[in-house]
């Protein structure tokens, strides 16, 4: 239940655009891989973790979206920096990996969320808790799938099994890249 609620604090929802234009949140980006930089927060080992980063899935979708026919821009993934630590004594390229996959998987998620949007647009204008629902709906699913990726990887540790759901990733991100952000 505690991996659970810290898992559920890694999404922060949002509808009000803090994403887009603000130093603070890195929205993100097929060309870009985090670094140390990314986090706000630099510190030395204190507890058995290495990292932390904030995630923050957010949209603003209103009832006359139902005329939209791309909603890429409508949803956002962004990592908050001030809100994210990491340890740069120790661990810290393998830190970075792990927090790369885990935007990487959030951002399957948010590119899912888009589609479910497009493909249920005429829903919009009976009101918006369709896009309630859709957003809850994929935000159990990331978490059920980050569960499943932390087990088998033993949190990003086990390089074989990770280089496994790297691929598997990058093969989804593909798959969707029509409801990329930038498209």
């Amino acid at each position: 239940m505690k991996q659970l609620l810290l898992i559920l604090a890694l999404i922060g929802l949002s509808v009000n655009g803090k994403c887009q234009n603000n130093p603070e949140f890195l929205l993100w980006n097929t060309n870009h891989r985090l670094t140390v930089d990314d986090f706000g927060i630099k510190k030395g080992h204190t507890t058995s973790q290495y990292c932390f980063a904030q995630f923050s899935i957010e949209y603003n979708v209103k009832g006359f979206d139902f005329f939209t026919s791309n909603f890429n821009k409508k949803v956002k993934n962004c990592l908050i920096k001030t809100a994210s630590w990491i340890d740069t004594t120790q661990y810290t390229a393998q830190s970075l990996r792990y927090q790369q996959t885990l935007f990487d998987m959030a951002e399957i998620y948010v590119r899912r969320f888009r589609k479910e949007l497009r493909e249920n647009k005429k829903k919009l204008f009976a009101g918006l808790s369709i896009v309630d629902q859709l957003n809850a709906k994929n935000s159990a699913d990331f978490t059920k799938r980050r569960l499943q990726y932390d087990s088998e990887t033993k949190s990003g540790t086990i390089e074989e099994q990770q280089k496994v759901w790297t691929q598997t990733i990058q093969a989804e991100l593909n798959e969707l890249s029509e409801f990329a952000y930038d498209k």
